[in-house]
Parts: structure tokens; C-alpha cells; sequence
């Protein structure tokens, strides 16, 4: 695959630096590509295999970015102007390089696993990294009641649950104390935040496993429902929200072999460095 055609996708709200966005486009010009702005969710119309979407930002404004691309089968990719930039596969001063390799056709395509789940409203939503439940502003311990399939696996009180894919392993899962997986092992991650129970423990799923988190007692607003970091919805008392692994993935440009997996962990957390 060599794309004729890089989308742009930056957020209104935090904008990309206009010098950010001339250097790229400087770069996909010098490399004979084409360059058009995805405004406002509109992409425009490209052929099968001719275009690869592009996010200027931080690691929010890539989230966005890739569930934009997703609906549409189109890979992309991010490069981070903004903090950690952990999903983002170049860095502000690998941007001429990365762009050069995309027209050479010198890229790999990850394709990570994706949750979607289920509103009480019948929504579908879709996540990259994780859906996540947490107490809101003016309510007490949340109470939360797992199941699968099978039957129930827990009930935890606590501030929350994070229900996270491998990606997401490395976000807010990774933080509130669960274990990094390789985005190459399909498995669904369940991490605890704060539970009360000393028993209750991050588990790892099978990719086979449906979910369903039941909102228990509630005591003020109830549990705050989050994708990929955006707010979607509360629960009520009894509320549901069902999650599984899709059918489908995510297609993420990758530059090998300074984009892998472990080299990005030690990049940018310090994993395996002499201590």
C-alpha cells in the first residue's frame, strides 16, 4: 500500500499549532502526497487504499482520531504534539520521516482490538483503550455487579471498574494497577479502582467473554460511564452496560522498527531500563 492521500485530523477545541500543521504539509507535498482536512467528522472521498489519516495531538486528540478512521476502514496514525503521546506513532521531529516512509510504502498496519458495548438506551459505543465506570462528583461508593456468560464474577464496591483492551492496558488501567499486555494477545482486562474488598483483583478474560456491569445501590448520582475518556452516560440503579471485543480492529500505522510495542514501553515509561 502506498497512499496518495494524507486526512488530517486535529481537534477544534485544541488545535494543532498552524507551524505543526505547515511542516506536514510541507512534507507530504515534498513527498509527493496529497494532503486534505477532515473537518468536523467529513472526510473526503478517496479510493480503496489511497488514503491514511493523520492526528496532530496528544493521546486524546489520537483516541478521537482513530475512531474517526476506524468507521471508515481507513489506517492512520498520530504524531504527538502533545505530552506523553504513548499511542502516537512519530514524534514532532520524525514527521518529515514518517511522511517519506508512508509514500515509499515503508510502514507496517497493527490492528488492535476493540471493545464495543452496549448502552441501558440501546446505544453502541466503541472503544480503543477501555470503557470505564467511575463514582461521579456527588455519589458514594459505587456498587458494581460483573458477569459473563457464565454467570457472575464479581461484586465490588470501590471508585470504579476499568474494562480495558491490551492497548489500553498501558492508559488508565495501567495506573490504577493492572497488568501490561501485548496488544497481540486478544483478551479483554479487568481493573478495580480503589476496591474496598482486599480480594478483588485486576483479572485477564478471554476474548470469547460477554460482559454485563450492573449498577448496584446508589447512593446520590450513580455511576459515570466513560469511553476512551469521554463521558457517554450515568447509571441508574440497575442500569446495564454490556461489553465485548469486536469483530473488528483498529488499523494502526506503524514505522518498524523504532515503533514497537516494547521499544515504545521503554520509550516512554522507562520499562526494562537498569533500575
Amino acid at each position: 500500500m502506498r497512499p496518495r492521500v494524507i486526512l488530517l485530523y486535529t481537534e477544534s477545541s485544541t488545535p494543532a499549532p498552524p507551524e505543526a500543521v505547515e511542516r506536514l504539509s510541507q512534507a507530504a507535498r515534498a513527498a509527493g502526497i496529497a494532503i486534505a482536512r477532515a473537518k468536523g467528522g467529513e472526510i473526503p472521498r478517496t479510493g480503496p487504499g489511497e488514503a491514511v489519516g493523520v492526528m496532530l495531538g496528544g493521546d486524546g486528540t489520537i483516541l478521537r482520531g482513530l475512531d474517526l478512521f476506524m468507521e471508515l476502514g481507513i489506517p492512520s496514525f498520530g504524531i504527538n504534539i502533545g505530552h506523553l503521546g504513548y499511542l502516537a506513532s512519530a514524534e514532532p521531529d520524525e514527521m518529515e520521516t514518517a511522511v517519506r516512509r508512508l509514500a515509499e510504502g515503508d510502514f507496517t498496519i497493527d490492528r488492535l482490538p476493540v471493545l464495543v458495548g452496549r448502552l441501558p438506551d440501546g446505544r453502541g459505543v466503541r472503544a480503543v483503550n477501555d470503557i470505564c465506570f467511575n463514582r461521579s462528583l456527588s455519589g458514594g461508593m459505587l456498587h458494581l455487579l460483573v458477569q459473563s456468560g457464565d454467570g457472575p464474577i464479581a461484586r465490588m464496591a470501590g471508585d470504579g471498574l476499568v474494562v480495558s483492551t491490551p492497548a489500553g492496558s498501558t492508559a488508565y488501567a495501567l495506573s490504577a494497577g493492572g497488568p501490561i499486555i501485548d496488544p497481540g494477545l486478544p483478551a479483554v482486562l479487568l481493573v478495580p479502582i480503589c476496591a474496598h474488598q482486599l480480594s478483588i483483583r485486576p483479572m485477564v478474560l478471554p476474548p470469547s467473554s460477554v460482559l454485563t456491569v450492573e449498577a448496584g445501590w446508589v447512593r446520590g448520582d450513580g455511576p459515570v460511564v466513560s469511553v476512551d475518556g469521554r463521558p457517554v452516560c450515568t447509571l441508574e440503579q440497575g442500569g446495564t452496560v454490556g461489553i465485548e471485543l469486536s469483530e473488528g480492529h483498529c488499523p494502526v500505522v506503524r514505522f518498524a522498527p523504532a515503533n514497537g510495542f516494547y521499544e515504545r514501553l521503554g520509550r516512554k515509561f522507562g520499562w526494562g531500563g537498569r533500575g
